[in-house]
């Protein structure tokens, strides 16, 4: 007979957090992203929208939210790592970040490349003692991972300079282990700045005292998206980079195919979805300059709606790793409930700009949303966007505990028996007034010494508190002579 119900293992196993969430369905996601999805193969789809996500907030650098446990503003800040395996088919995510930036971010760059090129050949062929104009002032965006930290200081800088203002840059590398490579040399080792490029407002400052150098204190602010092997991630997120706190700036995405599984293929996009994708990129740029080519206001996105949920979750967790003992769980928690609510706010800025063509029209949040859709439109805004918070921060914890729970717990309970503090009384004093030669090795061994033995039983002997009774028993001699 054919057997119609699940087996007993089957029927009782207990979902996980994150296996009871999902995305919303393709076709509800926001713009941009619901193209790039829709068009991905089954096994790409979450891999596809994770990829989507770095750039695209890297498009949106005038958004400025408030974080709950925040006390100052925040902005789209995302660092992205996709993990997979060598021929894993990694290069989709170029093909997204090809797909966002070449004719926004990477296009405005190649003007601004050209004159700083004029420059330097202006200077290479001009004449003893004639005189240059002075250096052009440009905005360079896209960086690569191997830019030494010189070079961003004075990139950052110049946002200062010419706008007076902050932006975000764009990072990305098909290959992680030209970061670890260029990080080698102390000037491109950008591991500290890729910290504080997580948050609005922490600041990274060199001071040189040549004239060749460039000194200044900058806020710099990265989006980043970097592909790797598990080797090359390894190799990267070393001890330093575990206990520094770079891999909790991190969104993981690993590639699992099954063994033998064919690569993937995405769909190529329609003419109409290329028109949507390039409408709302294009919007995108004109929320970042205005059109004498400065910077826009900032807008202040409402994100508080979301508070509860974020408490709720945050809570959730803290109280899970207090019931569990897990640190590493503890740590953890905090920043993935960051990094999810910045995809979130995201999300909902994406939704917005597709109601209406600009959010700079002094409309915000839900206000902004109900003006120009009915409630019930607001409240499937709202509840996708609190989908999406939801499962990120559960994806995003998840892929921090399986690739470095286990290390960062080590690595911490390595830290705290490194610092505790010795024993009260000394090792002559925790021994019996008669010993052996057994009961004093394990003591050395309990009080983590590694001097031998028979060398405190030399010393002691010198000088004469213990007397010896045979070759492995000994007896402490008291005071006054007394045995």
């Amino acid at each position: 007979m054919r057997q119609t119900s699940l087996p007993f293992e089957e029927e009782s196993k207990v979902l996980s957090p994150l296996e009871r969430l999902s995305l919303p369905k393709d076709k509800d996601l926001p713009p941009v992203i619901r193209e790039i999805v829709s068009n991905a193969p089954q096994n790409r789809k979450l891999p596809a929208f994770v990829a989507s996500l770095a750039p695209l907030c890297a498009m949106c650098p005038r958004v400025r939210l408030h974080y709950f446990y925040d006390t100052r503003p925040s902005a789209l800040l995302l660092q992205v790592l996709i993990e997979g395996a060598q021929s894993s088919g990694k290069s989709f995510a170029a093909d997204i970040e090809s797909l966002i930036m070449d004719k926004t971010l990477k296009a405005r760059d190649k003007a601004m490349r050209r004159l700083e090129q004029e420059y330097r050949d202006k200077k290479k062929t001009r004449k003893a003692n004639e005189k240059l104009e002075s250096e052009p002032e440009t905005t360079i965006r896209v960086v690569p991972p191997t830019i030494s930290k010189t070079v961003l200081t004075k990139r950052a800088d110049m946002y200062e300079r010419v706008f007076g203002d902050t932006l975000t840059f764009w990072m990305f590398a098909e290959e992680l282990a030209q970061v670890t490579d260029a990080g080698k040399n102390g000037y491109s080792n950008l591991r500290t700045i890729m910290r504080t490029s997580y948050d609005l407002g922490s600041l990274f400052g060199i001071d040189f005292a040549s004239d060749n150098s460039y000194s200044a204190i900058v806020d710099i602010n990265i989006c980043s998206m970097f592909c790797a092997t598990p080797a090359a991630l390894d190799e990267y997120f070393d001890k330093k980079a575990i206990e520094g706190g770079n891999i909790t700036r991190t969104i993981l995405c690993k590639l699992e195919d099954d063994l033998g599984e064919d690569g993937a293929i995405f769909i190529p996009y329609s003419s109409e979805q290329r028109a949507r994708i390039d409408t709302m990129l294009s919007c995108l740029m004109n929320e970042t300059y205005d059109n004498d080519g400065g910077l826009q206001p900032t807008y202040e996105l409402d994100m508080s709606w979301l508070d509860k949920t974020v408490c709720k979750w945050v809570r959730d967790k803290g109280k899970e790793a207090t019931l569990s003992g897990n640190q590493a769980l503890d740590v953890f928690r905090k920043r993935s409930s960051v990094s999810a609510f910045r995809i979130a706010a995201l999300c909902q800025y994406l939704y917005m700009m597709e109601m209406s063509n600009s959010p700079q029209d002094g409309l915000s949040g839900e206000a902004g949303l109900s003006a120009k859709r009915s409630g019930s439109h607001l409240e499937a805004v709202c509840r996708k966007v609190r989908q999406i918070y939801l499962f990120m921060a559960e994806y995003i914890l998840k892929g921090m505990m399986d690739r470095w729970g286990k290390r960062f717990d080590d690595l911490n309970s390595k830290r705290e028996a490194e610092q505790k503090p010795g024993p009260k009384e000394s090792l002559f004093d925790c021994l019996t007034d008669t010993f052996t030669r057994e009961q004093l090795n394990l003591l050395i061994e309990k009080q983590g010494k590694v001097t031998p033995d028979k060398v405190f039983l030399n010393r002691w002997k010198k000088l004469r508190v213990i007397e010896i009774i045979d070759k492995n028993t000994f007896r402490k001699i008291k005071k006054g002579g007394q045995s």
